[in-house]
């Protein structure tokens, strides 16, 4: 079954993918319900996991290729301990910084890593990061509950 699930590596970079985005646009539709602030708690804690996870293609993409040079790996690191300070924000501040860490790893990723990937996959990631920016932006506008 598992097999058959995921034939190959376009399908199931897909499935992970959009899965992975799927607590982002939960969580961040919480922020119009009168939902405990612990989800939106949990949004912030979650993006910065995916932060640091997506960070990593950073360090793949420089790593693959001889000649490139040393700054993937640093903007990597800048952007991960840059959105360390979103768990001190409030949560609209916090929506609204993890959004720009966000919209700055795609372009360090387009700049640094996408020569050499797949075009499926260049669009995939591009398709996913923008959705998760979007995301952010919508749960950094507090909800009627939270104004």
């Amino acid at each position: 079954m598992f097999q058959r699930t995921f034939r190959d590596k376009r399908q199931t970079a897909g499935i992970l993918g959009w899965a992975g985005v799927l607590p982002i646009a939960v969580l961040a539709l919480t922020r119009y319900l009168d939902a405990p602030t612990w989800l939106i708690e949990l949004l912030v804690g979650y993006a910065m996991v995916i932060l640091a996870f997506m960070s990593g293609s950073l360090w793949a993409g420089a790593l693959a290729r001889e000649e490139a040079a040393p700054a993937p790996l640093l903007a990597s690191n800048v952007l991960v301990l840059a959105g360390l300070a979103a768990l001190m924000m409030p949560p609209a501040g916090a929506c609204a910084w993890l959004a720009l860490l966000f919209a700055l790893h795609a372009l360090a990723e387009w700049r640094w890593v996408h020569r050499g990937q797949p075009g499926w996959y260049r669009r995939l990631r591009m398709t996913l990061s923008t959705t998760v920016v979007m995301l952010l932006v919508v749960a950094a506008f507090p909800g009627p509950y939270h104004a």
